[in-house]
């Protein structure tokens, strides 16, 4: 069994080929798939009309109910992924770069790695504090650039008839094929922001491999007041 690799500095090739082929690629084949699959349950065989804006069958809003569930899971399997190939010594994690940006020291939140809740309540706070918030920014970032463009594309598309209604249910577009290849698509162009959430799960594991805080980044009084934190040597 290969050994679990020390933290290095700056990505090389292997890091490239890891980000590219398994968490580019195989993100947007699996996402695809599963949203494609996901799609012919809920429309092939339905009673009701697909549209654009109406419920139940909205594309609309099924659009943005994937950008919120595809975000989540993505945020918390891909971390989980991470460790563990990290375990398997597929990859080494990574150091914080000296030039980082502040959005990916923000993302990264190295501040947190020596946070260990114990409570019910610390817990809680600490998912808030260093998960939800991360998460959300992510959905919303790309809520704000999926969305709008899924929008623009189903407007197209309808306003063209593609993929018209002949089911007789009255709906903006046929039960089968087009939601679902459409779903299918949208859900592997959303995995094309997998890469960006391991390169920053990398960061962490390593730092905190490292054992390393910087002085600057102890969470504040606010964040931190429900926390403890372990202050044993690494």
């Amino acid at each position: 069994m290969v050994a679990a690799k020390q933290p290095v500095d700056g990505l090389t090739t292997r890091h490239v080929l890891y980000l590219i082929i398994m968490h580019t690629i195989g993100a947007m084949i699996l996402d695809g798939g599963i949203n494609f699959g996901l799609a012919t349950a809920m429309y092939k065989s339905t009673k009701f009309p697909v549209s654009l804006w109406p419920l139940p069958n909205t594309l609309a809003g099924d659009s943005a109910v994937t950008i919120i569930l595809q975000q989540t899971l993505t945020w918390i399997l891909d971390r989980l992924a991470v460790v563990g190939d990290l375990k398997k010594g597929m990859v080494a994690p990574l150091r914080m770069p000296s030039n980082a940006s502040g959005l990916v020291r923000w993302f990264v939140g190295i501040e947190y790695s020596k946070v260990h809740p114990q409570t019910l309540g610390e817990r809680l706070s600490y998912v808030f504090h260093f998960h939800v918030k991360r998460i959300v920014v992510i959905i919303v970032a790309t809520f704000i650039v999926y969305w709008s463009l899924a929008i623009a594309v189903l407007s197209i598309l309808k306003a063209n008839a593609v993929g018209a209604d002949h089911s007789g249910l009255g709906g903006d577009f046929n039960p089968w094929p087009m939601p679902e290849i459409y779903k299918g698509i949208y859900g592997a162009l959303l995995g094309l922001t997998t890469p960006f959430m391991t390169y920053i799960a990398l960061i962490w594991n390593g730092e905190q491999q490292c054992g390393y805080v910087q002085p600057n980044e102890i969470p504040s009084e606010d964040d931190s007041a429900s926390y403890k934190l372990d202050e044993r040597s690494p």
